[in-house]
């Protein structure tokens, strides 16, 4: 049964911008434009997506979001209070939306890190909560059977360059010296005899990093939520009113009101007027190769199924070797306040996309890519996420800086557990780098961002 609500203190965490009149519910006008194109999704089986909101509802706790942190913070409520009515709704279809759509890394390791005595320490809280996400994502596919791919085969941090190994990979390997984690520093003939290609110039590889399809893991976690959680997909939300002691949403044919409200739509919150000057969504492009043959997976190297992320973050590339033998590539880190693109930018991506590939295995010869796709996710300037309390009852949970699968899955439970007013160290442990910080307002911001992403690009052009 709904108890009822009670008030709790000041703020937690990072205080927002949130509707422009707190009496007024707000008109959600900017929704996911998911075009059914991932590539992950369409490797799976067909699956029957749960009916949409056609009811009026009272619940005590209401999510809007079903990616990781969505997922997970609903698990997390179910799990503290049994007996609690806790409702999901999900715009689109799960699997479709960004959390189906990333690279597939689970990784437990902070994705590089600057040498200073301040970055090694920030870094061991990262890794505490790394793992504890990753813990229980592994649990979760052990005792539900997800079907997902997951395998713990590590990651390999590649630079193209001399020069970006020197200044980014040699940095990353002191640090994980401090904090005793145990890696491999490779060098191009190494990375050849392992990855099939000599593109690269050096690579850090470490081995807790775990390998999966994004789509089918965020499927399985939403298939096997306790019975007390009911989920609706296509259930767009287009009214919010997060104020008061019962924030509320209201969709096409429904609405729900809460005790209390948690939303986990990542770049999607600026819709709800949430983190609008805090965080800045960015589109990438994917591709999925058909499958190679026995020849030309002959011709890469040792490794069966391998993962690599660029150490120049914006303009390197992520590759990835799967199970079922292609070659996946993601790239194209854009500036997209509109979350919006066309199809002449979608064409200019994929064709880089199969260029970028080429350079890399030559020897394989025509490669054609059977899936393109597209996604957004959400950075700070200061790279901390934008987390905590937004309203009297209302919770929020945004900005995986582009590790989403664990940082979204630590930020659903760890907002839960900020909700239910649970002391869990590991909060202090997300928020070791602090909450996104304010950054001007468009079209101040499109100027910024937009000139420091193009300076970041031709520096790293050579990391392509």
């Amino acid at each position: 049964m709904r108890q009822p609500a009670r008030r709790s203190a000041a703020l937690t965490g990072a205080e927002t911008e949130s509707t422009e009149s707190p009496e007024m519910p707000r008109t959600v006008d900017r929704l996911p434009n998911d075009d059914r194109t991932n590539g992950w999704s369409a490797l799976l089986a067909a699956r029957q997506p749960r009916p949409s909101l056609q009811a009026q509802l009272d619940v005590d706790w209401l999510i809007v979001g079903a990616g990781y942190a969505g997922l997970a913070a609903a698990r997390q409520l179910a799990t503290q209070q049994p007996g609690a009515a806790i409702a999901v709704v999900e715009a689109g279809v799960v699997g479709e939306n960004a959390s189906g759509r990333n690279s597939g890394f689970a990784i437990d390791l902070p994705h590089s890190s600057s040498p200073s005595d301040a970055a090694v320490e920030q870094g061991r809280h990262v890794i505490r909560v790394n793992r504890f996400a990753v813990d229980a994502l592994d649990r979760l596919v052990a005792e539900h059977g997800i079907a997902c791919d997951w395998n713990r085969c590590g990651r390999y941090h590649v630079a193209v360059t001399d020069a970006v190994a020197a200044e980014s990979l040699k940095s990353y390997a002191h640090n994980l010296d401090a904090w005793g984690e145990p890696y491999e520093y490779l060098e191009r003939g190494a990375l050849r005899q392992r990855l099939g290609t000599d593109y690269y110039a050096a690579a850090v590889y470490t081995p807790g990093t775990h390998l999966l399809n994004p789509a089918a893991l965020v499927r399985g976690l939403a298939d096997s939520l306790p019975p007390q959680v009911q989920l609706f997909e296509n259930s767009p939300v287009v009214e919010a009113d997060l104020h008061g002691d019962s924030p509320s949403v209201r969709t096409a044919q429904g609405r729900i009101r809460a005790g209390k409200l948690i939303l986990a739509v990542n770049a999607f919150s600026q819709s709800f007027g949430v983190y609008r000057e805090r965080q800045v969504p960015v589109l990438l492009f994917a591709s999925l190769t058909r499958p190679l043959t026995d020849a030309q997976l002959a011709s890469l190297g040792s490794d069966d199924t391998w993962g690599v992320t660029p150490a120049h973050g914006v303009a390197g590339s992520t590759l990835r070797l799967t199970q079922d033998r292609r070659l996946m590539i993601r790239q194209g880190f854009e500036y997209s306040p509109s979350l919006r693109t066309n199809d002449a930018r979608r064409a200019k991506a994929k064709a880089m996309n199969l260029d970028l590939l080429r350079r890399r295995f030559p020897q394989l010869g025509a490669i054609e890519l059977e899936h393109f796709w597209m996604g957004w996710l959400a950075v700070s300037q200061n790279h901390a996420p934008a987390f905590g309390r937004i309203a009297h009852n209302a919770y929020a949970a945004s900005c995986c800086n582009g590790s989403g699968i664990v940082r979204h899955t630590a930020a659903g439970m760890l907002i839960a557990d900020l909700a239910l007013g649970r002391q869990n160290p590991l909060i202090d442990d997300f928020l070791v780098e602090g909450t996104a910080n304010y950054i001007p307002p468009r079209p101040v911001r499109d100027i910024g961002v937009g000139l420091t992403l193009a300076w970041d690009m031709w520096r790293g052009r050579a990391e392509q």
